[in-house]
């Protein structure tokens, strides 16, 4: 029976995101052989390989500034903006050559398990940089014990420049992603045979491949986590939230891109909507022949429409088009008709606009206008078969998705 390997990425503070990846993999029943990882994917593979998915979850459920530095070093910011945190990491480097991560020693031996890691059927590897030698070290269950586990694991997450480098019998040790930062290779010479990879997306060098036979699924977010140096619980548990997801969706047991849907909602949803949709749409345009309509056909969508049925993607996209512009929450898993209900009720929420104010505001502060006001505009004119067709062109998001919303109201809802 072939091994699988689990390779996680580094990206500090978005490393939550592998702990959802690994909570799907266990409802799947994906059985893991060997785990490798680089930085914080060190960090969150020795919790993995000694199969300890409540330590991970108590980590990343608490994690904020205070546990991992000094308050001297790094003082409390309420509610810190991104600038803010990025310029308390530079007088970090400046005054003191990085932050100390020596809180992290302490909260090591918290979360590793020593007979639970060695015991363990997964096997387990990692990558830091000696930066003294200036040469990659790998280290893996066979030449890692109870005395050294600590030091290396540590080193592997110590983000130089915005950590201080970590000393090991007086050599400097820096992350891993100096060298690799997604670590299949590693993975492949512990026997993997199936590589199931992780990638944060974040800063670091990634080595070539030097086995293309193994077969190599790749789960990477596909929603905007927050920045890797931003250590916040309630990023950590939306993360966790998104890594589900996404894999979720990865192995076709859920829908959808950017949001997240039951099996089969969407084309349930699809085949009940669409022609309804469509004929709507035609009705809108069939009496209209100029050079303006000529241009809203250039859209992708419109072109569907032209040629033939709307495609199922497009539609979907459409869907998630309408989450956006609404602010529903991009780590839920939704049922699309309690998604449709929200649609709904977010509109009716919506107050009116009026279209003197919309063209105000397209002259002086398009990018200020809310999306929500010109989809409530739009729905009033499909309602009243009033189109002002020339608004489609800036906003034909907006459009579609006041048509969605219009397509998929129950009959009795009439604002």
């Amino acid at each position: 029976m072939s091994k699988t390997g689990l390779v996680l990425s580094g990206g500090g503070a978005k490393g939550a995101y592998e702990i959802g990846v690994y909570i799907a993999l266990k409802k799947l029943r994906k059985k893991i052989d060997i785990v490798t990882g680089t930085s914080i994917g060190a960090i969150n593979g020795m919790l993995i390989a000694q199969k300890d998915l409540k330590g991970a979850l108590k980590f990343w459920n608490h994690v904020n500034f205070k546990t991992i530095y000094d308050e001297k070093e790094f003082p409390p910011m309420e509610n810190p903006k991104l600038a803010q945190v990025y310029i308390q990491y530079a007088k970090g480097f400046i005054n003191e050559g990085g932050l100390d991560i020596y809180k992290m020693k302490d909260m090591f031996d918290d979360y590793f398990k020593p007979k639970r890691f060695f015991k363990s059927n997964i096997d387990y590897g990692l990558v830091t940089y000696n930066f003294t030698k200036q040469k990659p070290v790998l280290k893996t269950k066979s030449n890692l014990n109870k005395e050294n586990m600590k030091d290396y694991v540590l080193a592997s997450a110590s983000c130089y420049p915005a950590f201080k480098p970590y000393i090991i019998n007086n050599e400097m040790y820096i992350d891993g992603g100096y060298y690799d930062n997604m670590p299949i290779n590693l993975a492949i010479d512990l026997g993997a045979e199936e590589i199931i990879a992780v990638d944060l997306r974040a800063i670091g060098f990634k080595k070539e491949i030097k086995d293309k036979t193994v077969d190599i699924t790749y789960i990477t977010p596909q929603n905007k986590l927050g920045s890797f140096l931003v250590f916040d619980k309630k990023e950590a548990r939306r993360a966790i939230k998104l890594g589900y997801n996404d894999t979720m969706k990865k192995y076709n047991k859920l829908d959808g891109d950017k949001y997240t849907f039951k099996k089969k909602n969407l084309i349930k949803n699809y085949n009940k909507y669409i022609d309804s949709y469509e004929e709507k749409l035609k009705n809108i345009f069939k009496s209209k022949d100029s050079k303006l309509l000529n241009k809203i056909f250039e859209t992708s969508i419109f072109k569907d429409f032209i040629h033939s049925k709307i495609l199922y993607n497009n539609f979907t996209k459409i869907i998630e088009t309408a989450g956006r512009i609404f602010g529903f929450d991009d780590s839920n898993i939704y049922n699309i008709k309690s998604y449709n209900k929200g649609l709904l009720n977010a509109l009716s929420s919506v107050e009116d606009i009026e279209i003197d104010k919309i063209k105000k505001q397209i002259k002086e502060l398009t990018n200020l206008i809310d999306r929500r006001k010109i989809v409530k505009h739009f729905y009033n004119e499909i309602k009243e078969d009033k189109i002002t067709f020339k608004y489609i062109i800036p906003f034909t998001n907006e459009f579609l998705v006041a048509l969605y919303i219009y397509a998929v109201k129950p009959s009795r809802i009439t604002y």
